[in-house]
C-alpha cells in the first residue's frame, strides 16, 4: 500500500535520526560522563553476579587490621615495626611449607645490619617470598641519576620486548623505592604495589607490569604466582599485534589473559573484601608466642598454611594502602591483589568490551528505538515496549557478564535507544502526528467521537482526497423557519437554534452518524463512510426517529420559556454518492455530493406536501427490509429525473422484535 507523503517524511526522518544518534553516541560513549556511568554499572554487575565459593579457598590474607595494632603496640611499639616481627612471621609460616609468602611491603633502606640479616636470613630459608617495591612520583632533579640507575640494575628484571605491554611509568617523574639490596637477594622475587585506578578512583583493573625504561617490571600479583605456581619469570606479551576492533590478550607460555587496551588484566572479582581467609596478624603472634597470650586466643599452627598462598598487608583505619573497589569505598590494597592472584591461578579475568561489540551493540538497541517509535504510534505502548527493551537488554548484558565474564556495554547502547526512541517520536509528532492531529480536528466536528478512532486506525485504507461509496443520507429542515426568524429576536432565535442543533447532532452521533454541516436551521448528516459493517440506513432510521421524539421534547421546554414549539422535517436516501476533499486553494470543504444527495433535499420538502415528518426512499425501504414500519405515499418525480421515485413515510423501526419510533402525526399536531 503507498504511503502518504507525511508518512515518508516520517521514515526519512526516522532513518536520519537513527544514523545521526548512532554516530553520536559511538563517538560519545568515551567520554567521562558515560564512562562514569558504565563504571557504575560494572560495579552493581561485579556485586550481582559475584559467586564468594568460586574464590581460591588457597589464598589466606595475614590481616595487619586495628586489632593488632591495638595489641601488639605496648610490645612492638609505634609504626613501622622493627624487622624482627616479619623475619619471625616468615620463619613460623614457612614451617608449614605454603607455596608462597608475599608480603605488601617496601623495606627500604636499613634498620640495622644484625635485623636485616635475621629478616634476609629467614627469606632466604623459606625460598618462596615476595616482597614489594614502587614507582614514587618525585622531581627527577632531586634524584641522584647515578643511584637511580643502581637501583634499576638491581631489579630482577626482564628485558623489554618490542611488542611488550604494560603500564607507562615516566622516568623523568618517577622514583624506584625499592628493598635494601640484601633482602631483595634474599627473596624468592620483587613485585611493583602501585595501584591504578580509574578515573573515579576505583580498582578495577591492574597492571600485569610495568614499563620504566627500557626494562619490563612485573607486578606484585604477578611475581606472587610466579612464585605460587612455579612458572617460573618472564614477561607477558601482547597475543599477535594489539587489536583496536577485537579482543586483546596478554600471553606467556601457556597462560593467555584477557587484557584492555592498555594492557592491564580487568579483574573478575569473587566477592567482597572478606571473600578470602583473613587472620589478624596478632593472632599468628600469638601462635608464635603461645606463652605471651592468653589460652582462649585462637592460635594458628604452622600446618594451617600448608600449601597456601600467604598474603601479608594492612587494612587499619588510616593506612595509605585503601582503594575503593566495586564493593567498598575503602578496601585494603592486598585484597586487590589477592583478587588478580586468584585471576591468575585460573587463567581468567573479565574480558572487556571490544570496539566493534560496542558499536553493535549501539547500532542494534538505536535500530530498535526507532523501529518501535515508527511502528508503534501510541505513546503509552511505545514507552513500555522500549523499557522493557531495556530491561532485557540489562538482563542479557548482566547474564553475559556473570556466566562468560564479558563486559557487555550497557549505558551507551541504552542511551541510544532512549534517544532514538524520543527522536523517533517527535519526528512522529511533527510529521504524521501534525497530520492525524488536524485530522483529529476535522473528524470532531463531523464524526461520534467513537468513529475517530476507527478512521484514525484505517486512513491508509481511506481516500479522503476523494471516494465513491453507498452511503444513507439525511437532511432535516425547521419548518417555517424563515418567518420564525422574521418574527422572534436575534438572540432568542439563535438560542433556540443552538439548542436544537446540539440535541440533533448529540443523536447523529449516538447512532454512529456523520454531520456533514449545519445549512442554517438545516442539517446534513450521513452514515455508512466508516462503518462499513453496519446497517448504516438502519443507524439514520433510528436517529431520524429519536431526532423527532427529541424535537417534541424540546417543544416542551420551549413553551415553558414562552418561545414558539417548532416541527422538522426529515428525508433520507441510500444511494452511491463521492466525499471527501472538495475544493481547492483557501476554500477546501469535507463533504458529500452527488445525485442520492439531491434527491434526500427534495424528500425533504416532500413532508410539507404530505404532512408528514419522515421521508425515505424506496433504496433506503429496501435496506431497512422487515425492520422498518412504512407507509407508502406514492411515486414521485423529482426534478431532473424522468423516472418517478416511490417514496414512504417512516412510522417505526423494530428491535429485537419491539417497535421503535413514532408517528409524524404527534409531531403534526404540536405545531396546529
Amino acid at each position: 500500500m503507498a504511503k502518504s507523503s507525511s508518512q515518508r517524511t516520517f521514515l526519512r526522518g526516522v532513518c536520519i535520526a537513527a544514523v545521526v544518534i548512532a554516530a553520536l553516541v559511538v563517538a560519545l560513549s568515551q567520554i567521562r560522563g558515560l564512562r562514569f556511568l558504565e563504571d557504575g554499572s560494572y560495579d552493581a554487575r561485579m556485586r550481582w553476579t559475584a559467586r564468594p565459593n568460586s574464590a581460591d579457598p588457597n589464598i589466606l590474607i595475614i590481616d595487619i587490621d586495628n586489632a593488632s595494632f591495638d595489641v601488639l603496640n605496648d610490645k612492638l611499639g609505634r609504626w613501622p615495626w622493627t624487622r624482627q616481627v616479619w623475619a619471625e612471621l616468615v620463619r613460623y609460616v614457612s614451617q608449614g611449607k605454603p607455596r608462597v609468602i608475599s608480603l605488601d611491603a617496601i623495606f627500604a633502606g636499613t634498620e640495622s645490619p644484625q635485623v636485616d640479616a635475621q629478616f634476609a636470613d629467614a627469606m632466604k630459608t623459606a625460598g618462596n617470598v615476595v616482597i614489594g617495591y614502587s614507582f614514587s612520583p618525585t622531581k627527577m632533579d632531586v634524584v641522584d641519576q647515578s643511584e637511580r640507575a643502581r637501583k634499576a640494575s638491581q631489579l630482577r628484571e626482564q628485558a623489554a620486548k618490542p611488542n611488550a605491554l604494560g603500564e607507562f611509568v615516566d622516568t623523568n617523574e618517577n622514583a624506584l623505592n625499592i628493598p635494601d639490596e640484601a633482602l631483595q637477594a634474599a627473596s624468592a622475587g620483587l613485585g611493583c604495589v602501585n595501584a591504578v585506578p580509574d578515573p573515579d578512583g576505583t580498582i578495577r583493573r591492574v597492571p600485569l607490569q610495568f614499563l620504566y625504561g627500557s626494562r619490563t617490571f612485573g607486578a606484585l600479583s604477578v611475581r606472587t604466582f610466579d612464585v605460587a605456581s612455579k612458572r617460573g619469570k618472564g614477561g607477558f606479551e601482547w597475543l599477535g599485534t594489539k587489536s583496536r576492533f577485537g579482543s586483546n590478550y596478554a600471553v606467556r607460555n601457556d597462560l593467555r589473559i584477557p587484557v584492555d587496551d592498555q594492557g592491564r588484566m580487568l579483574l573478575l572479582w569473587k566477592g567482597d573484601s572478606f571473600t578470602y581467609t583473613r587472620i589478624p596478624l596478632w593472632q599468628v603472634i600469638c601462635s608464635i608466642y603461645a606463652d605471651q597470650c592468653p589460652a582462649d586466643v585462637k592460635r594458628f599452627p604452622p600446618e594451617f598454611f600448608h600449601d597456601k598462598i600467604v598474603l601479608l598487608g594492612a587494612s587499619a583505619s588510616g593506612g595509605s594502602d585503601s582503594h575503593t573497589t566495586p564493593f567498598a569505598e575503602a578496601a585494603p590494597g592486598i585484597v586487590v591483589h589477592a583478587a588478580a592472584i586468584d585471576n591468575l591461578l585460573h587463567g581468567e579475568a573479565m574480558r572487556p568490551t571490544p570496539k566493534w561489540l560496542l558499536v553493535l551493540a549501539i547500532v542494534a538497541l538505536v535500530a530498535a528505538g526507532a523501529v518501535l517509535a515508527y511502528r508503534i504510534s501510541s505513546v503509552v505502548t511505545g514507552s513500555a515496549l522500549a523499557l522493557a527493551l531495556l530491561v532485557l537488554y540489562g538482563l542479557a548484558a548482566t547474564l553475559i557478564f556473570g556466566r562468560w565474564h564479558l563486559w557487555m556495554p550497557e549505558v551507551a547502547p541504552s542511551v541510544g535507544l532512549i534517544l532514538s526512541y524520543v527522536s523517533s517520536a517527535g519526528i512522529r509528532y511533527a510529521t504524521t502526528g501534525r497530520e492525524l492531529r488536524r485530522t483529529r480536528g476535522v473528524l470532531d466536528r463531523y464524526i461520534a467521537p467513537q468513529l475517530v478512532r476507527y478512521v484514525l486506525d484505517n486512513l491508509e485504507s481511506m481516500h479522503l482526497g476523494g471516494d465513491k461509496r453507498e452511503l444513507t443520507i439525511l437532511v432535516s429542515d425547521v419548518r417555517n423557519f424563515t418567518t420564525m426568524t422574521e418574527q422572534s429576536e436575534p438572540t432568542a432565535l439563535i438560542s433556540l437554534l443552538n439548542d436544537y442543533l446540539t440535541a440533533m447532532t448529540e443523536i447523529i452521533f449516538k447512532h454512529n452518524g456523520i454531520v456533514d454541516k449545519f445549512i442554517g436551521d438545516g442539517i446534513l448528516a450521513y452514515w455508512g463512510a466508516f462503518t462499513p459493517d453496519s446497517n448504516h440506513a438502519l443507524d439514520a432510521a433510528k436517529a431520524a426517529l429519536e431526532m423527532i421524539e427529541r424535537v417534541r421534547q424540546l417543544n416542551v421546554h420551549f413553551k415553558a420559556q414562552g418561545k414558539d414549539p417548532i416541527a422538522i422535517g426529515i428525508g433520507i436516501n441510500t444511494g452511491s454518492v463521492i466525499f471527501g476533499n472538495v475544493g481547492k486553494g483557501k476554500k477546501i470543504e469535507f463533504t458529500v455530493i452527488g445525485d442520492a444527495v439531491n434527491l434526500t433535499a427534495r424528500l425533504e420538502s416532500l413532508n410539507k406536501e404530505y404532512g408528514t415528518s419522515i421521508i425515505i426512499s424506496e433504496a433506503t425501504r429496501q435496506c431497512l427490509g422487515d425492520a422498518a414500519q412504512t407507509k407508502s405515499l406514492g411515486g414521485v418525480k423529482v426534478k431532473g429525473k424522468t423516472v418517478e421515485t416511490r417514496v414512504y413515510q417512516l412510522l417505526g423501526v423494530s428491535s429485537a422484535g419491539s417497535l421503535e419510533g413514532v408517528t409524524s402525526k404527534e409531531i403534526v399536531n404540536v405545531t396546529n
